[in-house]
């Protein structure tokens, strides 16, 4: 039987090296502030405007190739993420980036068939899903969400006052064809 001093001594020891390893995850990555900093500088922001264009260039282009009717909603979600830095443990694993921007252009239509005037396909960087029955149907399209764990995030709607709730009143299936895009990355040092 092991005395309690030495059990103490064994929870104190693995704590120790649990706030070790703890800390040394944490040296070298950009405090959230700085990242944020780096998120709204002039760059990122630019970065960021030449992303919603092309994006809203192709969404224009959906629209015009499909038979489905106007857009109903749009919602755009803008999101800066911490990613996972430098492993100080193994210093030949690949250095992950330190911050990762991206765009989705989430369109919204409510339609008589969901696959009917599909434009020239899915490119590889959208996804197409609709509420229903059969194969590549979702039970509910959820409503997009910023990340809650981001360093900078902003999600819009327009018009703001239309709720996927109220588009599913509508007669027709709900159809959703989101449209996404990284534009900065920031690399760990």
């Amino acid at each position: 039987m092991t005395p309690p001093s030495v059990r103490r001594a064994d929870r104190i020891a693995g704590l120790l090296v649990f706030f070790l390893l703890a800390g040394l995850g944490r040296v070298g990555r950009p405090r959230s502030w700085k990242l944020r900093r780096i998120a709204r500088s002039a760059e990122v922001r630019r970065k960021h405007e030449r992303a919603e264009r092309e994006l809203r260039a192709r969404a224009e282009e959906i629209v015009r190739g499909s038979s489905w009717g106007p857009v109903l909603r749009t919602t755009l979600v803008d999101t800066c993420t911490r990613g996972g830095g430098r492993n100080l443990l193994d210093q030949h694993a690949p250095k992950g980036p330190t911050m990762d921007c991206s765009m989705r252009l989430h369109l919204y239509f409510v339609v008589d068939r969901p696959t009917d005037g599909v434009p020239g396909g899915v490119r590889s960087s959208e996804r197409l899903v609709w509420e229903g029955s059969g194969d590549e149907a979702t039970a509910e399209i959820p409503e997009p969400r910023r990340a809650r764990d981001s360093v900078l995030a902003t999600c819009v709607s327009e018009p703001s006052e239309v709720t996927l709730a109220a588009l599913r009143e509508r007669p027709g299936t709900l159809l959703e064809w989101t449209l996404y895009t990284g534009y900065h990355t920031v690399h760990g040092t």
